[in-house]
């Protein structure tokens, strides 16, 4: 295993304990969201560094080549591909769908009351709609060009 993703999880680890200290040493409205970066750096970045010493002791080594030659097969396979092309394909009009029926929802529950300035959700939404769509659109166009 390569000496990145052992510097990876370094700064992983770093960044983690930065959000704790930042948490530790302020009194704010966000330190709970400090505490969840930190949790979440953390984690991560200590599993990498766990992971980098595992796979690199000398009896994991044949096992780990061995890992990285089928996880190079299977991303390369074409079959592979097409199966992540297709789901990429369903979740962007799974997601389409979602947003659409948020907009709605909001809306009416905007006007009985229910959620105060709605407005914003409502455009929110409507803008991550525009967004979805051009994405999509300049992603096959760009892929058209490529291909």
């Amino acid at each position: 295993m390569g000496n990145s993703y052992l510097n990876r999880g370094i700064i992983c680890v770093l960044v983690g304990v930065c959000f704790i200290l930042a948490a530790v040493f302020t009194e704010s409205a966000f330190d709970g969201l400090l505490w969840g970066l930190a949790g979440g750096a953390l984690g991560p970045g200590i599993g990498m560094i766990i992971m980098h010493f595992y796979w690199s002791s000398p009896q994991n080594t044949e096992r780990y080549k061995e890992k990285q030659e089928q996880k190079n097969i299977e991303l390369h396979d074409e079959l592979h591909e097409k199966l992540r092309d297709r789901s990429g394909r369903i979740a962007y009009l799974i997601g389409l769908a979602v947003i659409c029926v948020s907009e709605v929802v909001f809306a009416i529950l905007g006007k009985m009351g229910v959620i105060t300035d709605h407005k914003i959700i409502v455009l929110y939404l409507y803008g991550l709609f525009v967004f979805q769509i051009a994405a999509g659109i300049a992603s096959y166009q760009y892929l058209r060009k490529k291909y």
